[in-house]
């Protein structure tokens, strides 16, 4: 005797609840993502136009400190000359002078690390105590100067992280930053 089935009819699957949560996860896992991380520096711009005139004449000369940034190393430069709070370093007849910081390689410096970031902050510690009144700073790189060696130099000359005060924060050096083209 043969055994007749019932076709059971074909239920169909509701799609509508997973589609409903696929519409409502989409966009909330694309506000979730990161694609670009944004970070922002201070610094200000160079003054544009002629120095204004002063009608009191100060008792000390300002300082107009600089730093020029080559692939030797960092100048430390005041208004007029290289500063050497150390002393200057004697050199022969026709002998270059040498950066105030010069590459830890001794020669041209191979990346952010070469530089002597320590002896820039105790330099500028050293003329921070002679000018404690003056806050700026101007950044002079050469043109073939990586971005992140700019980065450390402007870290650096903000502040002094081995010298805390009194309330446990760094030491500030000269936290206000201008960034001018065209090193020497």
């Amino acid at each position: 005797m043969a055994v007749k089935r019932r076709s059971e009819p074909t239920q169909e699957l509701n799609l509508v609840p997973i589609m409903n949560l696929v519409t409502i996860l989409i966009p909330f896992l694309l506000m979730a993502a990161e694609f670009v991380q944004l970070s922002v520096i201070d610094s200000t711009l160079p003054a544009i136009g002629p120095p204004q005139p002063q009608d009191e004449v100060p008792e000390k000369p300002p300082l107009t400190l600089s730093l020029a940034i080559t692939g030797k190393g960092i100048t430390v430069l005041g208004a007029d000359s290289v500063l050497h709070p150390d002393g200057a370093p004697e050199l022969a007849e026709g002998e270059e002078r040498p950066p105030t910081v010069p590459c830890k390689s001794g020669s041209n410096c191979t990346g952010v690390d070469d530089y002597d970031w320590p002896d820039l902050v105790r330099i500028l510690g050293l003329i921070k105590d002679e000018y404690p009144d003056d806050e700026n700073v101007i950044l002079v790189p050469d043109s073939r100067i990586p971005y992140e060696v700019i980065v450390k130099t402007m870290d650096s000359s903000r502040e002094d992280p081995n010298n805390k005060g009194g309330d446990g924060r760094p030491r500030p050096l000269f936290p206000f930053v201008v960034i001018a083209g065209g090193a020497m």
